[in-house]
């Protein structure tokens, strides 16, 4: 799903660089970026985005401000599509107990990974488009249950599944009619994980509170293949039902595995070479160096990690490679270049650096060829005292002649 226009409601100026960079690179376009309060509330009026996106800011004992609350409720009052970037999870819960399953509003923790995000948006987006599509309709809550693009049940207090959609019957392998009013949920369960979800089934019908609303977990199907679930679920006001909604994440446990070896690998041949690796963040600290690095620029790798470019190297912001690093960094394109670096002490180095955009930043390969550049200077003065000496043997020679 792609050609989304996003408004976005952050007040860290820092942070909506790279929050709009991130959105923009799925595809979206983010022509507004407003801060709290009563300017977010006209521009989405006005502009009527498809989705409003708000980073709720926490201060530091984890409670939003005011401000942010007031603008929060006022943008889920408007019926636009909105996910709320929440400082906590325990936030996110409750404010999610506040918001009816119709409510076209979603919260995603932070920290949170891009796959996350982009999914909780499109998510939103789909789940608004279904509720406008069903309103008037008189099988609303029907078309609402077999059309949310996710696998679906109720499950009764004793753990019958009263219901269940065709993405059900897919995931599972079995037909509604072998499923509903048949069979318990707990038969899908691993034998080792049904004592936790059992407890958590229990204490939601004591109290909705005290069992996660969102969390993952394992999933038998007909053939006995294992898979991997995200789970939404919650409870039906006035029952002893709750509805669960379960997005099969195989496909996404394997990836993240694989990239984890992957990057296992990647980071181990990065910090083997005799090449300066380092990837710097938007706001300019060092994410990543490798040894190369710090033996290059003079200091450990726990000195430089979490540190700023301008914090490790005072007045680096005023020289001319500061500016094409800023240029890089915001026009996101290459450059390569041979530089003579100043260190805090007045010693010098030259570098052949290549510097590229990635999406945590800048990545920089750098190359020490001070020796390569003295020898060069050394060639220089030699050619220059031999040019002299011919000239004047030339003089000589004309001279006598």
């Amino acid at each position: 799903m792609t050609h989304l226009e996003i408004l976005l409601v952050e007040d860290d100026v820092e942070e909506t660089s790279s929050l709009k960079q991130l959105l923009e690179s799925f595809g979206y376009s983010v022509p507004h970026v407003v801060g709290c309060g009563k300017t977010s509330i006209t521009m989405a009026r006005e502009t009527k985005p498809d989705l409003i996106l708000m980073d709720i800011k926490s201060s530091d004992n984890g409670i939003a401000s005011d401000e942010c609350i007031k603008t929060q409720r006022e943008i889920k009052q408007l019926d636009l599509p909105a996910v709320f970037l929440a400082p906590s999870t325990s936030y996110a819960d409750e404010f999610r107990q506040k918001t009816k399953s119709t409510d076209p509003v979603s919260y995603i923790t932070k920290p949170y990974d891009d796959f996350e995000l982009k999914h909780v948006i499109e998510l939103t987006v789909y789940k608004n488009d279904l509720v406008k599509e069903f309103e008037t309709s008189e099988n609303y809550y029907e078309a609402i249950f077999e059309h949310t693009g996710a696998a679906t049940v109720i499950i009764e207090e004793d753990t019958t599944i009263s219901l269940a959609n065709s993405e059900f019957e897919k995931l599972s392998g079995y037909s509604r009619e072998e499923i509903e009013g048949k069979k318990s949920w707990t038969e899908f369960i691993p034998e080792e994980d049904q004592e936790k979800m059992k407890e958590y089934h229990r204490l939601r019908r004591i109290d909705p509170t005290l069992a996660p609303l969102t969390y993952d977990f394992r999933f038998v199907d007909r053939e006995g293949v294992v898979k991997n679930i995200h789970l939404d679920i919650g409870m039906i006001p006035g029952t002893q039902k709750s509805v669960g909604s379960l997005l099969d994440i195989t496909e996404l446990k394997q990836f993240q595995e694989a990239l984890a070896k992957s990057e296992k690998k990647f980071r181990s041949a990065l910090d083997n070479m005799m090449e300066g690796c380092q990837i710097i963040g938007y706001d300019w600290t060092y994410l990543y160096v490798n040894d190369a690095v710090s033996r290059q620029g003079h200091f450990n790798k726990e000195e430089l990690l979490g540190h700023t470019m301008m914090e490790m190297y005072p007045g680096i912001e005023d020289t001319e490679l500061f500016a094409v690093l800023r240029r890089c960094m915001g026009e996101r394109v290459s450059d390569h270049f041979d530089n003579k670096f100043i260190y805090p002490d007045g010693k010098t180095a030259w570098f052949e650096l290549s510097i590229h955009p990635v999406s945590e930043g800048i990545f920089i390969l750098s190359i020490d060829i001070t020796e390569r550049m003295k020898t060069q200077e050394e060639i220089m003065i030699k050619n220059t005292l031999l040019e002299e000496k011919i000239k004047k043997e030339q003089e000589r020679l004309q001279r006598k002649g």
